[in-house]
């Protein structure tokens, strides 16, 4: 299971979603279902299947931040991933390093370190963990693989492809997105490459509506997760949209949400200076973005997570979704 809610911290908190006790009224799923060309159209409307707060979360678990010393303390947070055993994989940028935490919070071990020999780290930026494989993707262009118990498999470069995030499917395929530019506008592109980075096809690619003239921390960039069976969920962040491609790379379902978007605020960029002392600039949509990640947490499903609304008495939760796409 994948989280990367952790971004500029260098604490992680632990959520779990409790049902509530009350009894909700259940209005009815009230969305469509078609056939477009071989693929199922799954359009949801924008009010829930239930009225009032089904879910609530409560917190479970914080590593790091005030208190921690040694090597059991992280300077940032970039990726998590969490094993088989539940045992929790923080990668540290900042550190150039991966802090391995057992599920009750227990720290268990800490290795990588910044360099260019076997097994150092130059800027990585994601971790992916199949089985008792664990592989890294850094911004110096480059994949790493690991044991699950810190022992350096390999390491080689990935040439022109300068990815943002990495993963793997349970036969060894590399999946990332690549950055770069289409014209004055970003471009994500979701890849698929064999063991030895040979790419083996595009799936899908993501114009960013907006020219990058300069920092904007608002913007919005596609995410993707690898599913049962090597299903590949991919979000479109300013449209609550996404595409479900089967482990040949054939999309066969997108699932849609109706929403009302939420524009960006003076007081959403002055609480987001606090955490980027920079000049915040908005190049394009003014507009926070739709989805801001997404998590397969169960065979039946998945969460999307709105990009938090900065303002107050608005309480941005997650969207539950069924692996159906309802």
């Amino acid at each position: 299971m994948k989280l990367r809610n952790c971004l500029f911290l260098a604490i992680l908190t632990s959520f779990i979603l409790v049902a509530q006790a009350s009894c909700q009224k259940q209005a009815g799923w009230r969305g469509e279902i078609s056939q477009e060309n071989g693929q199922t159209i799954i359009s949801n409307p924008k009010e829930p299947m239930y009225s009032g707060q089904v879910l609530s979360l409560e917190k479970e678990l914080t590593l790091g931040g005030a208190g921690t010393s040694g090597e059991a303390a992280f300077s940032s947070c970039e990726d998590v991933d969490i094993d088989e055993d539940e045992n929790i994989f923080i990668l540290s940028s900042k550190d150039a390093a991966i802090f391995v935490y057992d599920r009750s919070g227990k720290f268990m071990k800490k290795f990588g370190r910044r360099g260019q020999g076997p097994g150092e780290l130059q800027s990585p930026v994601s971790l992916s963990i199949r089985d008792d494989l664990l592989m890294v993707s850094s911004m110096d262009r480059k994949i790493y693989f690991f044991t699950r118990r810190g022992e350096f498999l390999k390491s080689f470069s990935i040439g022109q492809y300068l990815l943002l995030e990495a993963g793997l499917d349970s036969t060894g395929n590399i999946y990332g997105l690549e950055a770069g530019m289409t014209g004055d506008n970003p471009a994500v592109k979701l890849l698929k490459f064999d063991q030895e980075m040979k790419l083996k096809g595009e799936l899908a690619s993501y114009l960013i509506p907006q020219p990058q003239k300069g920092l904007d921390p608002f913007m919005g960039f596609p995410f993707f997760q690898i599913g049962p069976e090597d299903t590949i969920i991919f979000s479109r962040p300013y449209d609550y949209y996404f595409e479900y491609y089967d482990r040949n790379g054939k999309l066969f379902r997108q699932v849609r949400k109706a929403y009302k978007p939420v524009r960006i605020i003076d007081k959403d960029k002055s609480e987001m200076k606090q955490i980027l002392p920079t000049v915040i600039r908005i190049h394009g949509l003014p507009i926070i973005p739709a989805v801001e990640d997404l998590s397969v947490v169960m065979k039946a499903g998945c969460l999307s997570k709105p990009l938090k609304n900065q303002r107050p008495a608005i309480i941005s939760l997650m969207s539950l979704m069924s692996g159906a796409g309802s």
